[in-house]
């Protein structure tokens, strides 16, 4: 099942693809380096939870386009004295309060002395991806690892160096190593068989790449299984970010 399928069938599917939608913006804005329009995203992630927990409790929820009562300490009481789990009564909404409080009065939304920043956005994309795992673990029934792998599969990453068109896929950049567009495009979407990888980066040379993919799996960025299925491991998943990050800065 896809995390709109979750979702969609633990809530209801507008109130899914708004989630997914307003979380796809927030990460895409943070892998650009973009803090405020990241941190504003976080607004519309906030108000689409807000929509599921009210479906959660009720079995319905304001429609969009109506305006949700002010997110306040009333709020908080009201979803705890809810029944249920205390995900959604508790934890859930405590995070999205902080998230909000964030996007509101630290110069996202209002001039304030504190100019969006990476460390607030850093923050708020940790919490609404913590939300959107739980929310995930909860519908689905999976323990937190599974969740974790299921996150990582489902979310499409969106990185502003890949262009694809129909069967086409290519990193648009002149000057990245094979090795590092080899990461990027894991990073893109994992699994990738390896003659894929070697076609999407055009790279002519089979026992050069190969050894390109071996000194990878060596460095435990990516696993490499029997039949050619190249994975992206935690490891490199966070160095793939830092390949995004330091060629988007250059090519901008």
């Amino acid at each position: 099942m896809t995390a709109e399928d979750i979702l969609g069938v633990g809530f209801d599917k507008r109130v899914a693809r708004a989630i997914l939608a307003s979380y796809q913006e927030i990460e895409r804005n943070y892998l650009l380096r973009k803090w405020k329009p990241s941190e504003l995203d976080a607004g519309h992630f906030v108000e689409a939870v807000r929509r599921a927990l009210d479906h959660e409790f009720t079995a319905s929820y304001p429609p969009f386009g109506n305006s949700l009562p002010a997110f306040d300490d009333s709020q908080l009481r009201r979803y705890e004295q809810q029944k249920g789990h205390e995900s959604y009564r508790i934890l859930i909404p405590r995070v999205l309060k902080a998230v909000y409080n964030i996007r509101n009065r630290r110069g996202v939304a209002h001039i304030s002395d504190v100019n969006p920043n990476e460390m607030d956005a850093t923050f708020i994309l940790h919490a609404v991806k913590w939300v959107l795992a739980e929310l995930l673990r909860l519908k689905s029934g999976r323990p937190p690892e599974e969740t974790q792998r299921l996150l990582d599969t489902i979310v499409e990453r969106h990185c502003p160096l890949i262009w694809k068109e129909g069967a086409i896929t290519r990193v648009m950049s002149l000057s990245m190593k094979a090795r590092d567009q080899v990461l990027v495009l894991l990073y893109d979407g994992s699994p990738k068989m390896d003659s894929e990888l070697q076609a999407m980066i055009e790279y002519s040379n089979r026992t050069g790449f190969r050894s390109i993919l071996r000194r990878l799996h060596k460095h435990k960025l990516i696993h490499c299984d029997a039949e050619g299925a190249c994975h992206i491991s935690p490891r490199g998943i966070t160095v793939a970010e830092e390949i995004i990050n330091a060629h988007s800065r250059d090519e901008t």
